[in-house]
């Protein structure tokens, strides 16, 4: 099961219709790809995946597609360490 369905993300990012669901579906991609390297784990590894880990992909794929053209990503990889400091590992 994936950590965030593409419904999900389109209700959490108040999208209606299927225009971006390429765009949307990429930046899931991005964002738990971007989560497990700062956990420097896979999302797989947790079961159930905690809701810290949950919010913080959410808040990824928002500040991505809220900020696709102005992004300030040292920003939110500082807001995400601190989110996912108690689950992350000393190294892969």
């Amino acid at each position: 099961m994936a950590a965030i369905t593409l419904a999900e993300a389109k209700t959490y990012l108040r999208v209606d219709g299927s225009t971006e669901d390429e765009l949307i579906t990429r930046m899931i991609s991005s964002s738990v790809a971007t989560v497990e390297n700062i956990l420097r784990q896979p999302i797989s590894s947790f079961n159930p995946l905690p809701d810290d880990i949950h919010t913080a992909i959410l808040y990824t794929i928002a500040y991505l597609y809220e900020y696709r053209e102005t992004a300030d990503f040292d920003a939110m990889l500082k807001f995400l360490r601190a989110i996912l400091a108690p689950y992350r590992k000393e190294a892969f």
